[in-house]
């Protein structure tokens, strides 16, 4: 991994959070519902703690970054996109790596990938550099491919709550399950966090949920359940479909206000907002219970389903970046 000029950190141990069950969404609305009951949270598995702030590649951080937001295909980009980012990764500095394996270390990485799902690295779709990270799921597989870091990050270092990322995404099969996912942020709740939520894992991801057979950009939340409270899998769905071309995928995720936000292409209207809660959870967790959300210690990417695809599903992304300032999208 190519070192970002923030700072070199050692790598150390693999630290595996407490995990967050993945759910299996045994109450969610059939796919097409114009508002799903719910859908699967929660992060699986851990990542190796340390490298430096980042590899070279992304967004820079609160200036944005200048260049071509990205076509099919396209293999131009600005030279260093990543600027000052605290996390960045455009998958191009792992000389070497085509497959990647379960629990397979790279760089700031650990990977999660389950029988069904193949990740990679590759060219086939990219837009900087020669790589971009590619995960294909069967027909009719549960499964996926994830790559989590955490630990020695300076992204981590304060246990942030308000983030602000972008990345770069192809699909192409863009076929559709119940609930697939492809970013995540999670930790322990917030602190001032109500007693309700208090003390419990969250996590806030970006996910797709289906609509008439097409896949739709959507946020899901999940929060550790308690002896008294259950595992809450909780929804908000888009009206805006995922396309089978470059996109540019941009969020805020503020903890402490309860507010999500995610935005398309560079657009300043989001195509997607959340404030306090979502339209939809699976029962018997209410509708209304507050999306309590993490002080982030831990991110994850790659494509992930939780119910059988009906059709296969390929997902490439590109030049991640994630900070605590507003991240931009290329210029179109």
């Amino acid at each position: 991994m190519t070192m970002h000029p923030i700072g070199a950190y050692a790598v150390g141990a693999l630290a595996l959070l407490g995990a967050m069950a993945m759910a299996s969404c045994g109450g969610d609305a059939s796919p097409g519902a114009d508002a799903p009951d719910g859908a699967a949270g929660g992060s699986s598995g851990g990542s190796s703690g340390g490298s430096s702030g980042g590899s070279s590649g992304g967004s820079s951080g609160s200036s944005g970054s200048s260049g071509d937001a990205g076509t099919a295909d396209a293999d131009s980009g600005p030279p260093d996109p990543c600027g000052s980012a605290l996390f960045c990764e455009t998958f191009d500095s792992y000389a070497g790596v085509t497959s990647i394996a379960d629990k397979q270390k790279l760089g700031p990485w650990s990977a999660t990938l389950k029988a069904g799902a193949t990740m990679k690295l590759d060219g086939t779709h990219k837009t900087s550099g020669a790589n971009a990270l590619h995960v294909h799921v069967d027909n009719a597989a549960t499964a996926g491919g994830r790559l989590f870091a955490n630990g020695a990050q300076p992204l981590f270092t304060t246990k942030p709550t308000h983030l602000y990322g972008r990345m770069m995404m192809y699909i192409d099969p863009n076929d559709t399950s119940v609930h697939w996912t492809f970013f995540g942020v999670d930790g322990t709740t917030a602190a001032g966090t109500p007693a309700a939520g208090a003390n419990r894992n969250a996590s806030y991801i970006l996910s797709s949920l289906p609509k008439n057979n097409v896949n739709t950009y959507s946020f899901v939340y999940g929060l550790a359940s308690t002896p008294g409270d259950g595992f809450h899998d909780c929804s908000s769905q888009s009206a805006t479909a995922m396309p089978s071309t470059w996109s540019c995928v941009s969020f805020e995720m503020d903890s402490d206000s309860r507010k999500l936000r995610m935005f398309k292409d560079g657009a300043t209207a989001p195509i997607l907002a959340v404030d306090d809660h979502g339209n939809g959870c699976v029962a018997p967790t209410s509708v209304t219970s507050p999306w309590y959300g993490p002080a982030v210690t831990e991110l994850f990417v790659g494509a992930w389903s939780f119910h059988p695809m009906n059709a296969p599903l390929d997902v490439w992304i590109d030049d991640l970046v994630v900070d605590t300032k507003p991240v931009a999208c290329p210029r179109p």
